[in-house]
C-alpha cells in the first residue's frame, strides 16, 4: 500500500492491522508520558482503538474518547494518559520535520489535549526534545501540525509518542509522519556549542571577600541552630518551602546531606570544632536512616547525595562508619532499574563513583556503567551542551555534569581506558560552555 508518506514511520496512517488486535501494526500502546492509563483501572473510562472512518487519509484512525457523562467530580478520570508510540532510527545530529493530523468532535481539555512528542529515550517519561501541542476547539475538521528539530549528537533512534490527557469527549488521531527534511530555526541558546574547547569566559568578577564568606556562613550557622533538633537532624521540607506547621512534621534529608557538605566546607577554611561536630553528626543521621537495601531516603536523589556527603565525612575523619554504608548504596545502584531522568541517574552513579574511586574499586561498578545508567546521559546530550526538559535547569545540569567528571577521574590511569576519558572531556567541555554562553554579569 503506497500512502505518499516517508518510509521513516512504519504504517503512518494506521490502515494496517495484521494480526486484528486493535493496534496498528508497527506502534505500540500504553500509558502515556504522564499518564495513570491502566495503573488504576477504575478510574480510567478512557479508550483508544483503531477505527474505521473518519480518517484524514485511507480508511482508518486511532479514536480516543473519554465519556461526556464522566463530568463534575469525576474529571479527573478523563486523565487516561494513554500513548501510541514508535521507535524511528534517524541520523545523529540531523534535522527532521514531524507532524500529526487530528480531528477534534467534541472533546474537551485543562489545556492541550493532543501531543506528538520526539523523545531520544525509550522510557515511558523520557525528556521530550520537540512537542506538537493541539489546543484547538472542535471545528469538525482535520488539523495537521508540524514542527522541525534536531537530533542529538549521540542520537541513532526517535521514539515517536502520540498522547493525550485531560480530555473528556472524542477526538481521531492520523497521518503521523516524520521525514528528513525542514529548515530549522534556532534560538540564541539552541545553537551547538564545541565539544572540543572552551568558549571565551565573557564576564570576570571580582574575587569573594574570604573574610565576608565566613562572617556570612558564621550568620548562617546561627540562624541554623536555631533550626537544629538534635542527632544530626534540621527542619522538614514543609519548614523548607515556607508552609506553617513544618516543625511538627518529620525532618528532611536534603536539609541534612547539604548541611554536612557545607559543614565540611567551612571547618576545613576555619577549623571551628563545632562544624565539624554538626556534620559528623549529620552524617551519622544519613546511616541511621538507611535502609536495609542500601536506599537513603529515596533511590536515587538523596541516596546520590547522602552518599556522596558520607564519602567526604570519611575523607576528613577517616572514620570507616561513614564509608561503609556507602557500599550498601552501591549495591543498590547496581541492582535499580534506571530512571528516564538522567539527574537521578548521575547523582546515584556519583555515589558510586566517589566510593570506587576511594576503595580503588572501580570493577564494582564498571559494568552497570554500561547500561541506560550512565548511558542515556551521554546519548541525550544536546547539541547546545545541556539536556532537554527539566534537566536544562541548572541545578540538575551541573549534576549530571558533576558526576561525569567523577568518572573521568574515578576511569583507571591504564591506555585501554583512555578513550572513554577523551570522550567524557568533550561530554564536559559541552556543559561548561553552555554555562559560559548562558552567563550574565552579576
Amino acid at each position: 500500500m503506497t500512502t505518499g508518506f516517508s518510509e521513516l514511520v512504519k504504517n503512518p496512517s494506521f490502515e494496517v492491522d495484521a494480526d486484528s488486535d486493535g493496534v496498528p501494526d508497527g506502534w505500540t500502546h500504553g500509558a502515556g508520558h504522564y499518564g495513570r492509563w491502566q495503573e488504576k483501572v477504575k478510574k480510567q473510562l478512557g479508550k483508544g482503538m483503531l477505527v474505521e472512518g473518519p480518517a484524514a487519509s485511507g480508511k482508518r484512525s486511532i479514536r480516543i474518547s473519554v465519556p461526556k457523562n464522566n463530568e463534575g467530580k469525576n474529571w479527573n478520570q478523563g486523565w487516561e494518559g494513554m500513548s501510541y508510540r514508535q521507535t524511528v532510527p534517524t541520523k545523529p545530529f540531523t534535522t527532521y520535520t514531524m507532524s500529526m493530523k487530528v480531528l477534534n468532535k467534541d472533546a474537551e481539555a485543562l489545556g492541550d489535549y493532543a501531543f506528538l512528542y520526539a523523545m531520544a529515550g525509550e522510557h515511558r517519561q523520557s525528556e521530550a526534545f520537540a512537542t506538537i501541542r493541539f489546543e484547538e476547539k472542535p471545528t469538525g475538521k482535520w488539523l495537521e501540525k508540524s514542527l522541525v528539530f534536531q537530533t542529538g549528537r549521540h542520537s541513532h533512534y526517535t521514539v515517536l509518542s502520540i498522547e493525550t490527557r485531560w480530555n473528556i469527549g472524542t477526538l481521531y488521531i492520523d497521518d503521523v509522519r516524520l521525514e528528513e527534511t525542514g529548515t530549522l530555526e534556532l534560538g540564541p541558546w539552541d545553537q551547538p556549542v564545541s565539544m572540543n574547547r572552551l568558549l571565551p569566559v565573557k564576564h570576570k568578577f571580582d574575587r569573594p571577600d574570604t573574610a565576608g564568606v565566613v562572617k556570612r556562613f558564621t550568620a548562617h550557622h546561627a540562624a541554623s541552630e536555631k533550626r537544629y533538633r538534635g542527632n544530626g537532624a534540621w527542619e522538614s521540607r514543609g519548614t523548607l518551602s515556607g508552609k506553617p506547621g513544618g516543625e511538627k512534621q518529620p525532618p528532611d534529608l536534603r536539609a541534612t546531606y547539604q548541611r554536612v557538605e557545607g559543614y565540611l566546607g567551612a571547618y576545613a577554611h576555619t577549623g571551628r570544632k563545632i562544624y565539624l561536630q554538626r556534620a559528623t553528626e549529620g552524617a551519622e543521621h544519613l546511616t541511621r536512616v538507611q535502609q536495609e537495601n542500601g536506599i537513603i531516603g529515596d533511590a536515587y536523589y538523596s541516596s546520590g547525595q547522602a552518599g556522596v556527603a558520607l564519602i567526604h565525612t570519611w575523607q576528613k575523619t577517616g572514620n570507616r562508619k561513614f564509608l561503609d554504608p556507602v557500599k550498601r548504596v552501591v549495591g543498590h545502584f547496581n541492582k535499580v532499574e534506571p530512571s528516564w531522568n538522567y539527574n537521578y541517574n548521575m547523582m546515584l552513579t556519583e555515589a558510586a563513583l566517589a566510593w570506587a574511586r576511594s576503595t580503588d574499586n572501580f570493577e564494582s561498578v564498571s559494568a552497570r556503567l554500561k547500561t541506560e545508567m550512565l548511558q542515556s546521559t551521554l546519548r541525550e546530550q544536546r547539541p547546545w551542551g545541556g539536556w532537554a526538559g527539566h534537566n536544562s535547569r541548572i541545578g540538575y545540569h551541573c549534576a549530571n555534569m558533576s558526576a561525569l567528571c567523577q568518572l573521568h577521574e574515578t576511569l583507571p590511569k591504564q591506555k585501554p581506558f583512555d578513550d572513554k576519558r577523551a570522550n567524557l572531556r568533550r561530554h564536559v567541555i559541552a556543559a561548561l560552555n553552555r554555562m559560559i554562553r548562558e552567563q550574565v554579569p552579576a
